[in-house]
């Protein structure tokens, strides 16, 4: 019996003791459960806090760098798409009078002369093919715009003076370089500028937006994954070194009710590294600027396909609240814009292709091809605006903090609510 009680006391003692463990099991797994819960709630936020403070940012508009005063064009501008419709026809030998006919009559006739002969220099180039994939124009069998270099030079104006918008991308202050109109600093590298700043779509100031690409922007932005900027550093309030990256969002932009890009929406970013740009960069005075490095993001053909620089240098400033506005700037390759102008066409682009193509190989000023010495690429800026927003990884872990409300109009309700911004 005594041995008995002994064996069952034992045995008693072992199941309470197993009990016990698998309580504490219990509890440990739980407090092990909980405090993983926890950290992954908190540990992006402490991370951020010990380690760095990360920013996030979504492009709310970006369109070419534009300023224009009395002595940017001196002879006059090259004015819009009927100008370069009835200087073509007038150099098929008509007068203006009749040029003026002719252009005027194509949507009602085709565009015939006095005599009912089809003018073809009247029809604008550009744009596709038509409806039965004819390509022919005025007695070519294909789109000239496809081959520019079979028309002569329209020799179109250039922009001139002082000053435009833009970056010191060389270090150097040569005898095509413009001076800053805010900044006033000198040696800015923008022969793009010297292109395009005499055509009416382009000579604008801000708040205005260049017509044709902020239709394009305001159609593209419903449609194309958002552009994405994060800033990084110890104290994003204070100066000191930071890092910039670029990124194509796998979401679109959302807009408030007053049109506008709304502020503190969150983004994931995308995970492929074609659109991912990192430069090491600095905020001075609430200024951020960047080291030189090559930059290349992914658009949408009703933007801009993609738009890439070598040399990226950007000035940005940092606003109170949580936006920023600036110009981002390089060499760009001058064939890939020529391209994405001729896909469009004159109709939306508003230009001759055929002078802003001379005009491009004229004024490229870097990327010498190492075959034929010709430069491959120009210099050019891009005012750019960007809200507050949220950034995440594909798992939805926090990338980058939306700080601050950001403005009440932005992207494409800039230009249409400016009077009532500038009342604020």
């Amino acid at each position: 019996m005594l041995l008995l009680r002994i064996k069952n006391l034992g045995q008693t003692n072992d199941e309470t003791m197993v009990m016990k463990s698998k309580k504490n099991n219990l509890f440990n797994g739980l407090i092990v459960s909980v405090s993983a819960l926890l950290l992954g709630v908190f540990a992006p936020h402490i991370a951020l806090g010990q380690k760095k403070e990360v920013r996030g940012f979504v492009i709310s508009m970006v369109h070419t760098a534009t300023y224009y005063d009395d002595q940017t064009c001196p002879e006059g501008t090259n004015g819009t798409r009927p100008d370069v419709l009835i200087r073509r026809v007038m150099r098929d030998g008509y007068d203006r009078e009749e040029a003026v006919r002719i252009v005027s009559g194509i949507r009602s006739n085709g565009g015939r002369d006095d005599e009912g002969n089809l003018v073809g220099s009247a029809i604008v180039l550009g744009g596709g093919a038509s409806s039965n994939g004819d390509q022919s124009w005025n007695g070519y069998s294909f789109n000239p715009a496809n081959v520019p270099s079979v028309l002569p030079d329209p020799m179109s104006y250039n922009a001139e003076g002082r000053f435009a918008i833009g970056l010191n991308l060389d270090g150097k202050n040569g005898p095509r370089s413009w001076e800053h109109p805010h900044t006033g600093e000198t040696g800015i590298d923008n022969q793009m500028w010297r292109v395009l700043g005499c055509w009416d779509a382009y000579h604008v100031n801000k708040p205005v937006n260049p017509y044709n690409e902020g239709i394009a922007w305001d159609t593209a932005v419903d449609a194309m994954p958002a552009w994405l900027i994060s800033i990084s550093g110890e104290d994003l309030d204070s100066d000191g070194d930071v890092v910039v990256t670029f990124d194509r969002a796998l979401n679109i932009p959302l807009r408030d009710a007053f049109g506008s890009i709304m502020s503190g929406a969150s983004f994931a970013v995308d995970p492929n590294p074609r659109s991912h740009n990192e430069f090491k960069g600095k905020i001075k005075s609430n200024i951020l600027t960047i080291e030189s490095n090559d930059f290349y993001m992914q658009g949408e053909s009703q933007f801009y396909p993609h738009l890439q620089f070598t040399g990226t240098q950007l000035r940005f400033e940092l606003r109170d609240d949580g936006s920023m506005v600036g110009h981002i700037g390089g060499y760009q390759p001058w064939r890939d814009y020529y391209h994405y102008l001729s896909v469009r066409g004159e109709t939306d682009g508003m230009i001759d292709l055929i002078g802003v193509f001379y005009d491009l190989k004229r004024f490229a000023d870097a990327a010498p091809d190492p075959l034929t010495g010709e430069n491959t690429a120009i210099s050019a800026a891009y005012f750019i605006e960007a809200v507050p927003a949220f950034h995440v990884n594909e798992n939805g872990a926090l990338l980058a903090d939306s700080v601050g409300l950001g403005p009440k109009f932005s992207g494409p309700a800039v230009s249409q609510y400016s009077s009532v911004r500038q009342q604020q």
